[in-house]
């Protein structure tokens, strides 16, 4: 089977993008338990996800990303859900990191964020502002701890929300090199256990103001009608599609599984058993319903965005 990779980042669709991980199910599928023990994707298959391009679908095309339209990035990442949770998390986490830097921030930032045109970024960590921004010539000095950032192992640079001292209410996202940050190797867990969504904190760190968002003033700087949604809201359709993949796999699995499971004299499979065909139809009607309910809702937001109007009078 011909690799679709040949084919440039902006021009490639969600078709490429789904050949792509269907070629690699079985990487995938087999680093899941490694993810587990590593507690982190394993190296090799986050490489293989940037060779792919799984970080910067979200990404505007001019920095070398693809900026597939909401419904076609789900698509995506549903499928790299149902091989890998974690990977399917990672992939979530990156794109919406490394989108918001890419869409927001001033020049200043993407000239260091984005340096190195061959080797496109990812980023992780945590919009929830559990941080403090002082600000001080040129910008802020920086301290706080962020839990729950995931794929941070694997990225280069932290995203880090922080409330502003001294102006109530004010929040600022901030970018910060990882080499400038401290992970703590506190991830053990009993669930997500493949994401490496360890502890970062920063102590005293300067971060010049072409490297923040202002949360409330933040207009996108590049990009087309992706970016015309506000930064929340811009991430807003990343866990529905994982949530999904990974439940469409374990309704697959426990058919799989029914199919092959015989018990009783006569040897009934439990597929061909009422009760099995009662439940799991309830939860195949509740997952389908899920599905529909979150995809109406982004291809609502995908309409309002692209009709030109101002977002606040478009009916979502």
């Amino acid at each position: 089977m011909t690799d679709v990779l040949a084919s440039s980042t902006g021009s490639r669709s969600a078709e490429d993008f789904l050949a792509a991980v269907r070629q690699r199910r079985e990487r995938f599928e087999g680093a899941a338990r490694q993810a587990e023990v590593e507690r982190a994707l394993p190296a090799d298959i986050v490489a293989m996800m940037r060779e792919v391009g799984l970080f910067w679908l979200k990404t505007p095309v001019g920095l070398g990303g693809t900026e597939l339209d909401p419904i076609a990035f789900c698509d995506v990442l549903e499928e790299v859900a149902y091989y890998d949770a974690s990977a399917g998390w990672a992939a979530m986490v990156g794109n919406g990191c490394t989108g918001i830097a890419a869409g927001w921030l001033p020049d200043d930032g993407i000239a260091e964020v984005f340096a190195n045109a061959d080797e496109l970024p990812v980023l992780a960590g945590q919009v929830t502002p559990r941080g403090k921004a002082v600000p001080v010539a040129g910008g802020y000095v920086v301290t706080g701890r962020w839990g729950f950032c995931s794929g941070i192992l694997h990225a280069g640079w932290l995203l880090a929300g922080c409330m502003v001292e001294g102006e109530p209410g004010r929040m600022v996202i901030v970018f910060v090199p990882k080499s400038e940050a401290t992970v703590h190797d506190n991830w053990h867990v009993a669930g997500l256990q493949g994401t490496g969504s360890c502890d970062v904190s920063v102590t005293e760190v300067f971060v010049p103001a072409g490297r923040t968002i202002d949360l409330a003033a933040a207009r996108p700087l590049r990009g087309g009608d992706l970016y015309r949604q506000p930064v929340l809201l811009f991430v807003a359709n990343e866990l529905g599609p994982v949530a999904v993949g990974v439940a469409r796999r374990a309704l697959d699995d426990m058919y799989e599984l029914a199919g092959a499971t015989a018990r009783g004299a006569t040897g009934t499979a439990l597929s061909e058993r009422a009760a099995f065909q009662k439940d799991i139809a309830h939860c195949e009607c509740r997952l389908r319903a899920v599905r529909l309910l979150y995809r109406d809702a982004v291809e609502r937001v995908w309409v309002a965005s692209t009709s030109g109007a101002p977002l606040g009078d478009a009916e979502i």
